[in-house]
């Protein structure tokens, strides 16, 4: 978490330090990449949570806390999305219809078939953990516009149009 404040504030600085038409533009890059950053801890949450949720009721005796530890992930990566939201006055608007969406999106993308939750931890699990440890290096990755890259992995349908919509409005 100080990781992520440390990252932000970074940000922060940049643009009090650039000339006025630099700073708009580093302004726009920000936004973007605080918008990109708080989508991702939501799938994050979304994702810790449909494990949880596929998890109850497993035969074996290690379930109970590795459930309790995928619960206490999905609610440090919602936080997360909140804290890092670029517009305060509609994280909570953001975070509660972003992460049902999230999470039933996730569910139908295996078809509510929980033996399926193996699909989502190839897209999820690395890299949430991995933006949990160090959100600073996704950071990096997006201020340089690499969306689709690193452990992160976009779904097929849709990693063009969020590379477009990212490019578009961090011009």
């Amino acid at each position: 978490m100080r990781k992520l404040i440390f990252a932000v504030a970074a940000l922060g600085y940049l643009i009090g330090t650039a000339s006025a038409q630099d700073r708009a533009a580093v302004h726009q890059i920000k936004i973007a990449v605080q918008s990109e950053l708080s989508g991702e801890y939501l799938e994050c949450s979304a994702y810790f949570t449909a494990v949880a949720y596929c998890i109850v009721g497993y035969p074996a005796p290690n379930v109970p806390k590795l459930m309790r530890d995928y619960q206490r992930m999905a609610k440090t990566t919602l936080s997360l999305a909140a804290s890092v939201a670029p517009n305060p006055g509609t994280r909570d608007t953001f975070l509660n219809a972003g992460s049902k969406l999230v999470a039933t999106s996730q569910m139908q993308s295996i078809n509510s078939d929980c033996r399926k939750i193996g699909e989502l931890s190839y897209r999820y699990e690395a890299f949430c953990k991995i933006l949990m440890q160090t959100p600073d290096k996704r950071i990096n990755e997006l201020r340089e516009g690499r969306i689709c890259t690193g452990g992160y992995v976009c779904a097929p349908s849709n990693s063009n149009e969020r590379l477009v919509s990212f490019a578009t409005s961090s011009r």
